[in-house]
């Protein structure tokens, strides 16, 4: 967990106030506060919840970010199993008018991989109020490609389907996600996310969701000493019958006899 606050005091209209790279675990932050200036929060991995001001919750994955404006109530945690992400604060009179020169709407946003070195950069000035122009400059970087990949999720097929890509990595261990959970989530018709992830890497949804499982089940089950039982609630099957049989549709043996192979 790292932030850093500004020493800045000029008159500048806007001005970069600080800048955090933060790891969390459920239950170790439920946060609410109301704050005058903007913040936007670039999730890495795992996921977080994040209540809008009519005080829905929305979940925030990978390439996705969200954005509370000046004067908003913030309440956000973790989604997931971890929280990973970086965030940015920017105040002064002017700040709102920066974010709106991006477009930049309150709420989630697709923008694409996080653009890191230009966080790093920001950090590594932070400390210095003379270097304000060139924390700006980095901070207008990240606006302009939260601009950039804004609205792709709705017109390129490769960004949604490696936005599915995304929350199948990080959430391949809950049961409940499927195609349609995935829809949901990315905010698209199931026909349509199917179709352009086939297109982009050659293999269907379900299959992939289905591997990613398997694979964690392969190595519980070679690499640990976790009690069989226990194997299937850690990496998205329903019962320890249903993984049995998958071991043995995929391996002609079944995991006990997988774990003995592996001694």
């Amino acid at each position: 967990m790292y932030y850093a606050f500004s020493f800045y005091n000029g008159e500048l209209g806007f001005y970069v106030r600080s800048i955090g790279h933060f790891d969390y675990a459920p239950g170790e932050m439920a946060r609410r506060k109301t704050a005058a200036f903007g913040e936007i929060f670039w999730c890495i991995s795992g996921s977080g919840h994040f209540v809008d001001a009519e005080g829905n919750t929305h979940i925030l994955h990978p390439n996705w970010v969200w954005y509370y404006p000046p004067g908003s109530t913030h309440i956000h945690g973790a989604a997931s199993e971890h929280f990973h992400y970086r965030w940015l604060t920017i105040d002064g009179p002017l700040a709102k008018h920066l974010f709106d020169g991006f477009n930049i709407v309150p709420g989630m946003t697709f923008a694409g991989i996080c653009p890191e070195e230009y966080f790093e950069r920001i950090a590594s000035a932070i400390s210095d109020p003379s270097r304000m122009p060139d924390m700006l400059c980095n901070a207008v970087c990240i606006l302009s490609q939260i601009n950039s990949g804004a609205g792709k999720h709705d017109s390129s097929g490769g960004s949604i389907a490696a936005a599915a890509r995304a929350l199948i990595d990080h959430n391949f261990r809950d049961l409940s996600l499927n195609v349609e959970s995935i829809a949901d989530q990315l905010g698209r018709h199931r026909v349509s996310v199917a179709r352009d992830f086939k297109l982009m890497y050659g293999i269907s949804i379900s299959s992939y969701l289905q591997s990613c499982r398997y694979q964690e089940a392969f190595y519980l089950i070679r690499e640990t000493t976790l009690p069989l039982a226990e194997i299937p609630a850690l990496c998205g099957f329903s019962s320890i019958n249903y993984l049995s049989r998958v071991i043995r549709a995929m391996t002609g043996i079944t995991p006990g006899e997988l774990r003995r192979s592996g001694k």
